[in-house]
């Protein structure tokens, strides 16, 4: 019985605990998936990956998420203490109000024993000079009877109350102990990682010559990429205005516009290049290739989403880039490259959420690129996605 007692004790220390910190948990362990999927990411790549590079944008995207990490930690803990204080005053306060009954109780217990015999408060009652005092002696002992036998009752609560309190402490602490060592663990990976991070980049700079050599082949597909995603999109520019279909073209493009920052991610995974003119993480006076989408690494053979309803432009091979996907949603595009299957043929409606294909494994990485256009105009797919 005490144990199952001691138990519900502790249960009502931790919810205490939990009440109003869902959403910090929820961070914390989104920020720990997070994590887990670099690492299988960086696993997955380590020995294979020809450029890198990669590995440097996840390793340090890893760093970044992992201080995330040590700070919610450091908020959790300080939450907690805050806790722990906070119920070791309320326990200092329950028992100076315990105290302060038993003195109580004590003084009524020594009336109660000076007047224990019945004899002697009958005649204490019948010796009043009228009605009135005769009454009010009578009520003055029932009081008396009913006041310690009220106090009793209340110091009992308060013990029981000491007893919670003193039990939620100690789940707090057991708590607080837990959060301690989980944040000096993730402090310890974190050196790790920067370690590892620092070894990235001795490796990076003593391939420089390889590196300027390597650039100027991507130099070459990003151009024919650009060249024939431009070309895509003139085309069916100029099937769009002859198209019966306009009004329904207007209307789509209202809705995924509207839909800007709401947009599904098209493939579970962590930005490793992003939009635009962007410096060589090593060597800071090199410009890499400007990039009109995103570069997402994920994990080997993971599907692809369309991000919205739309229908399938067209379907080409390109040198880099293998298979890729061109999605048509009024005015805008989206496009899906890096694909080594493909599910879908040109023409083909598609919904938000269908599978476009999986994502190929090119010189050690897994990544999918993906560009979203307005038009003629590349855009930063980041802020559109949810």
């Amino acid at each position: 019985m005490r144990r199952r007692l001691y138990i519900i004790l502790l249960l009502l220390g931790i919810s205490i605990y939990s009440n109003g910190q869902c959403a910090q948990k929820q961070e914390i362990e989104r920020l720990r998936k997070e994590i887990s999927e670099i690492d299988k990411q960086l696993k997955a790549n380590e020995g294979k990956s020809s450029d890198a590079t990669a590995q440097l944008a996840l390793t340090r995207r890893k760093i970044a998420v992992s201080k995330s990490l040590v700070s919610e930690s450091e908020r959790e803990l300080a939450s907690i203490n805050q806790k722990m204080r906070s119920k070791s005053k309320e326990i200092k306060q329950t028992q100076a109000r315990l105290d302060d009954n038993l003195k109580y109780y004590q003084s009524l217990i020594k009336s109660a024993y000076l007047s224990r015999d019945p004899k002697l408060r009958f005649l204490y009652v019948l010796s009043g000079e009228n009605i009135q005092q005769v009454v009010r002696r009578f009520n003055y002992l029932r009081e008396a009877s009913d006041n310690l036998r009220d106090e009793a009752y209340a110091i009992n609560k308060k013990k029981e109350k000491l007893n919670i309190e003193i039990a939620q402490l100690d789940s707090l602490k057991q708590i607080n102990a837990t959060l301690l060592s989980q944040r000096n663990s993730e402090l310890s990976k974190l050196k790790s990682t920067e370690k590892k991070e620092q070894q990235i980049i001795n490796k990076l700079q003593k391939n420089k010559t390889h590196y300027l050599k390597e650039k100027k082949n991507s130099q070459q597909q990003i151009n024919a990429l650009n060249k024939k995603i431009a070309q895509m999109i003139a085309q069916q520019n100029k099937k769009s205005k002859s198209s019966p279909q306009k009004q329904v073209d207007i209307k789509l493009s209202k809705e995924f516009a509207a839909n800007k920052g709401k947009l599904p991610w098209p493939v579970d995974g962590t930005i490793v290049g992003k939009y635009g003119k962007q410096k060589h993480p090593v060597y800071k006076n090199i410009d890499l290739p400007f990039n009109n989408g995103i570069n997402i690494s994920t994990a080997s053979n993971a599907q692809v989403h369309a991000v919205f309803n739309g229908i399938v432009c067209q379907v080409v091979v390109m040198p880099g880039y293998n298979q890729c996907v061109l999605v048509q949603h009024g005015e805008y595009y989206t496009f899906y490259c890096k694909l080594k299957q493909v599910s879908v043929k040109t023409g083909d409606k598609v919904s938000c959420g269908d599978v476009l294909g999986i994502v190929d494994t090119i010189g050690g990485e897994t990544q999918l690129h993906f560009q979203l256009w307005k038009g003629t105009s590349s855009q930063n797919p980041e802020p559109w996605l949810l």
